[in-house]
């Protein structure tokens, strides 16, 4: 399905977003347009090559300036790559012009042109847009699958049952399958919560699957096996990491939740009260009931109209975010009595192993809202919680207020997430894993200290 595999579209990404850092904000030649962008970037699996594909919305003097410009201070930006990203090998740099931007800027121009005398006003293109995609895609498709990550959250459940009600409602045709690993029983209060199959089997041809809130292939667990059984795929997702491992991608980095990209694929006059339950339950719980940074004056505005659908938004409120067992207070209660602070109180971690899960019996279930309470200490800039998932190999929850991109941490070690919400799955003794995690950690938090001197 893909070229390269996870680990080096992952090097890929992270070489491209910091060569986007350091043009713009490091290099001063004058002869770099200010309208340079790296589109995207190819590195040798042996990391001793890198070629940079760039785009300058400029004429041809000025892609000409910038190249020239580029290549003086390879050298330069050479080092401050190896000084951002951890690789064993810098590679050498080579920039290439790709003209794919400035032509498609140009034909946007010219399409302007011929249709300025139209009678008619697009009320929203980008809605236009997405909701072609989802047409294109279900054209003469019948059987559908809807998949989520492992772990399901508040999220993924609310966006993959949103998906689920919102096809039924207006593609009554399609056949559908939902298959997610044991959602937690909190969500029953969704319609078609009794429909989510809970085994990974589908005896039948897949014309579509359709992948929610997950971030890569090996995020799918069992469900990976069905993915590459469908004819064809698509994924809608908001993770900064996100491969790019469907047929079609819809990802949106600085949306709050997959429920919110949701929300923009749907015809908005469609949306009944029992789809507006499963988005409002997806955006609550990717910003903490609104509290997150991911959360946007958008996001506000998207809880509102899905509130004028009269759901009761309180109680879904209380009983999916808020409300614990006694059991799980007991468990929250240990977790924190037991938490360790560390690097001057800057951060904080605190381990649930699987011989307290069975002397509690709890599950990985009852262990949300963990390492968000974590994070909430006073002095603290990052929080992480760890549970034990076989001898020696725990997951990983990471949790930032300001200063880091946990995201970048994470991915480091296998995972992903966002800048301020992220995890992964690490192996060793538990001193071992906040080790490895606390060196990451510390450098950013001198990075971040180095940059505030800076602009002081």
């Amino acid at each position: 399905m893909r070229k390269n595999s996870i680990k080096n579209t992952r090097i890929n990404m992270e070489v491209q977003r910091e060569l986007s850092e350091i043009i713009r904000r490091e290099i001063k030649d004058p002869r770099i347009h200010p309208m340079t962008t790296v589109v995207r970037t190819e590195v040798t699996p042996d990391l001793k090559y890198c070629k940079a594909f760039i785009s300058v919305l400029g004429d041809d003097e000025a892609a000409g300036n910038t190249l020239a410009g580029l290549k003086s201070g390879v050298g330069y930006i050479r080092r401050e790559l190896a000084r951002r990203v951890n690789l064993r090998n810098t590679p050498e740099i080579t920039f290439i012009l790709d003209q794919s931007i400035a032509y498609g800027v140009n034909m946007s121009h010219l399409i302007d042109e011929v249709t300025k005398d139209l009678k008619y006003v697009i009320a929203s293109e980008r809605r236009e847009a997405f909701m072609s995609i989802l047409d294109t895609k279900l054209a003469g498709v019948k059987t559908v699958l809807i998949l989520g990550h492992v772990h399901p959250d508040g999220d993924c459940i609310g966006s993959c049952l949103g998906l689920y009600n919102y096809l039924k409602e207006v593609y009554p045709h399609l056949e559908l399958t939902l298959c997610l690993e044991e959602p937690p029983q909190k969500f029953s209060y969704l319609q078609n919560f009794d429909q989510i199959r809970t085994e990974f089997v589908c005896g039948k041809v897949l014309d579509l699957c359709i992948c929610l809130d997950c971030s890569s292939e090996d995020r799918l667990g069992e469900g990976g096996e069905l993915l590459a059984m469908a004819k064809d795929s698509l994924c809608i997702d908001h993770h900064v990491t996100n491969t790019g491992y469907a047929g079609e991608n819809v990802v949106e980095p600085d949306a709050s939740s997959t429920s919110e990209v949701l929300y923009g694929l749907f015809e908005e006059s469609r949306i009944t009260r029992e789809i507006a339950e499963c988005l409002y339950t997806g955006i609550i719980h990717d910003t903490g009931v609104f509290k997150y940074s991911c959360t946007s004056p958008k996001t506000m505005r998207i809880a509102a109209k899905l509130m004028e659908t009269g759901i009761e938004f309180n109680r879904i409120i209380d009983e999916s975010f808020y409300r614990k067992t006694y059991v799980q207070n007991q468990i929250l209660g240990r977790a924190l009595l037991e938490s360790i602070t560390f690097l001057d109180g800057a951060c904080v971690f605190s381990v649930v192993r699987l011989k307290d899960m069975k002397f509690y019996g709890v599950t990985s279930k009852d262990l949300d809202g963990i390492v968000e309470q974590l994070r909430l200490t006073d002095g603290v800039e990052c929080a992480i919680f760890l549970y034990e998932t076989e001898a020696q190999r725990y997951k990983v929850s990471l949790r930032s207020k300001q200063k880091l991109d946990v995201a970048k941490i994470a991915a480091f070690f296998g995972g992903g997430g966002h800048v301020r919400a992220a995890g992964c799955t690490m192996s060793g003794s538990i001193y071992d894993v906040v080790n490895n995690l606390s060196l990451h950690i510390e450098k950013q938090l001198k990075e971040w200290e180095k940059n505030a001197c800076t602009t002081e």
